[in-house]
């Protein structure tokens, strides 16, 4: 079936930027084939995994420290792929609503915290398969990825994750049909909970380094006063809450071993195309940086990402292992999987080789600490890029973070420093509206990344960076223009 069947057409009116964007993905004549893709005798469930705020560099399978994670370890030794791979985003809301869309945040504009949710102009991962002859299930956590902002569409039933018996069962008695599963974890990101019992699930040598004394519980509250960079996580306090993270990475992992061994009890583990992966990593004090979205460095985009093919599928993985993907083409890859047509408007699958090696990567980041940042990762070096539109004060710090840990209730009157804050930014072009920094960064194994000075370089990334950026959105219009022509609703 193809993009046209699937478009939707909600009650907002398609004005000429929702049009443009519905051309792009439905447009007869610009469709993107499918690349080998799998038969109908390999085409069984899809389940799809999704953590919140675990980084790369804690997964032993990935270089982190052994123990953490075993059950994603073993999972990444059996995978057709498996490795580091790079988020849309630092934060849930517009990393999520890429996974769901293909589409960069800039062109789905999930991107702050009032207006958060996905256009009804806009084919979701869900709805898609669903058209496709998909039964849909969904086990969804926390406040953002729910019915109100749009990820009730395209499933036959949504519910919370919970304790995540349900989604256990419903993993048990899958039956090997088409049938999409989606479970989102909220682990590792806070709340933090110290759990004793945790502690003793890990080797020895990583209990001696964990600090004693640690606190009951740390959730955003206990991490506000870190959100200015001025102010940053350092010291003892560090120390504790990167212990509390490190242990909540564990019982992520726990979870996710339930999950696992509840899928192969089914007995279609051959036949499940299974994915994990997880929206955005997490900061733990590095550039002053605390939780998510306050930024884009290593720390808070390099995701880990396996893929485990239905068995004896002639099937491959394009992405050369070392390579670090974006997570981001995992909706045209699980479409293509399952017999699809995907638009050139959305990030191409891992079925398919970029020219010349490893494209380049793009995560974006709006409304954050005063600044608009997007990130260009091309090999190991990183190119930043900062266009601030308000002073970095601590106000202005606080209620970025505020704003991304605190969903507004109805009536939706966002605090006085927030409504500053989205004033300037809804009159600011995402690139050219307001001071520009640029840095340059080398992402360099377990020691994190590092400072590089090759001005050459810079240069020529900064020109990539910024065509990647305007490609298929040649035209930079503020975000109040953005909202006016996508019929989004008013601040």
């Amino acid at each position: 079936m193809g993009w046209r069947g699937l478009a939707r057409r909600g009650p907002l009116a398609l004005t000429a930027a929702s049009t443009l964007v519905l051309a792009l993905l439905i447009g007869t004549g610009c469709r993107r084939q499918p690349a080998s893709p799998l038969s109908e005798s390999d085409r069984g469930p899809i389940v799809l995994v999704t953590c919140d705020g675990l980084r790369a560099d804690v997964v032993g399978a990935l270089g982190g420290e052994k123990g953490l994670t075993p059950n994603f370890d073993r999972l990444a030794a059996g995978a057709d792929w498996a490795g580091r791979a790079v988020a849309p985003s630092s934060w849930t809301v517009p990393s999520m609503a890429s996974l769901w869309t293909g589409l960069r945040p800039w062109q789905h504009q999930a991107i702050d915290a009032e207006r958060p949710a996905l256009s009804w102009d806009l084919l979701t991962l869900p709805e898609a398969l669903k058209a496709a002859g998909y039964r849909t299930r969904g086990f969804s956590s926390g406040p953002w990825l729910t019915p109100r902002f749009g990820y009730g569409r395209g499933f036959d039933e949504l519910t919370a994750l919970g304790d995540g018996d349900a989604a256990v069962a419903r993993l048990e008695h899958l039956t090997g049909g088409r049938e999409l599963v989606w479970i989102h974890l909220p682990e590792p990101h806070v709340p933090w909970v110290r759990r004793p019992w945790l502690r003793d699930a890990l080797p020895d040598a990583l209990q001696r380094e964990l600090p004693g004394g640690l606190p009951r519980s740390a959730d955003a509250d206990d991490l506000a006063e870190f959100a200015d960079p001025a102010r940053p996580l350092a010291g003892e306090d560090r120390e504790s809450y990167r212990a509390l993270y490190l242990l909540s990475v564990v019982w992520a992992d726990m979870r996710l071993g339930l999950l696992l061994d509840a899928l192969k009890a089914s007995g279609q583990w051959g036949r499940t195309l299974l994915v994990v992966t997880s929206a955005e990593g997490e900061a733990l004090g590095e550039d002053g940086r605390v939780l998510t979205g306050g930024g884009l460095g290593r720390e808070l985009i390099e995701v880990p990402l396996a893929i485990k093919l239905p068995a004896g599928t002639a099937r491959r993985i394009a992405v050369p292992r070392g390579a670090r993907p974006a997570t981001q083409r995992l909706f045209a890859t699980l479409l293509e999987a399952a017999g699809m047509e995907t638009a050139p408007a959305v990030a191409p699958s891992l079925f398919r080789s970029s020219a010349g090696g490893a494209a380049p990567v793009l995560s974006e980041l709006y409304l954050s600490g005063g600044a608009n940042r997007v990130s260009l990762l091309d090999g190991d070096d990183q190119l930043l890029r900062e266009t601030r539109f308000a002073a970095p004060t601590r106000e202005v710090y606080r209620a970025s973070f505020e704003s991304m840990t605190r969903p507004l209730r109805p009536p939706f009157a966002p605090p006085a420093g927030l409504a500053r804050l989205a004033a300037a930014f809804d009159a600011a072009r995402p690139l050219s509206g307001g001071a520009v920094s640029l840095s340059l960064r080398r992402w360099e194994g377990r020691a994190g990344s590092r400072p590089l000075a090759d001005a050459a370089r810079q240069v020529a990334l900064a020109a990539r960076l910024e065509a990647a950026w305007r490609s298929f959105l040649p035209e930079e219009s503020t975000p109040a223009d953005e909202a006016r022509e996508r019929s989004l609703p008013p601040r």
